[in-house]
């Protein structure tokens, strides 16, 4: 995240030294900003750009170009800040501007078309409940089979509906109400999609890896 960091980070420092800005809530600083204090957007992209850039990692897994649309993000969130819904988290909305932008990016670079999480098909699925058997988390996969490679080139092959879903719920971490406020879609759909792309990754990660998992 250097490129970034060494583009807020004076302004960064002299923002939370002079404003005290450390324990200020998300929208007091969007307000700020609002108000024409463009400078403590600096504040929101320190605290927020190692979590979207690690969101999108997983999206490109090319340290440079997730760089890149990391930037991307946090300048489109910028100019489009005042259609911000106050209701929503900015962090979640954030992560919707970065996800988006590095399906677009793959969109460019692949031959094939990427579904963006707007297009309207996704936001109706049914309800399957998550799964309890360990051998449905990625993770647990990553640590029994030691094969990052494998497990990344996985995730890769899937739609960009349930790739978002797993790298947001189960890599990222964010509950299933925080993703389904990122991806625009019921919570029910949420489950839906992690359940399905847990299934999708046992069997690639079986096809590659020759092991039950």
């Amino acid at each position: 995240m250097q490129g970034i960091t060494c583009v807020v980070r004076h302004i960064r420092l002299a923002c939370e030294k002079e404003r005290g800005m450390n324990g200020v809530a998300d929208q007091a600083i969007v307000d700020r900003v609002l108000a024409g204090d463009t400078e403590s957007f600096a504040v929101l992209v320190d605290r927020y750009q190692d979590r979207i850039y690690s969101a999108v990692l997983n999206y490109v897994y090319n340290p440079d170009d997730a760089v890149d649309i990391t930037q991307e993000a946090f300048v489109k969130a910028f100019i489009k800040l005042r259609s911000f819904n106050s209701s929503s988290a900015f962090y979640t909305w954030i992560y919707r501007i970065a996800v988006n932008a590095a399906i677009d990016f793959l969109r460019k670079r692949k031959s094939r078309p990427a579904e963006s999480l707007d297009d309207g098909k996704y936001t109706q699925a049914g309800f399957e409940p998550v799964s309890t058997d360990p051998g449905s988390d990625p993770e647990r996969v990553l640590a029994r089979s030691d094969d990052r490679r494998a497990l990344r080139s996985a995730i890769a092959a899937l739609s960009d509906k349930l790739r978002s879903a797993i790298v947001l719920h189960d890599v990222e971490g964010l509950s299933q109400e925080e993703v389904a406020e990122i991806l625009n879609v019921p919570v029910g759909t949420v489950k839906s999609r992690v359940s399905r792309a847990r299934a999708e990754l046992r069997y690639l990660l079986r096809e590659q890896t020759g092991e039950l998992v």
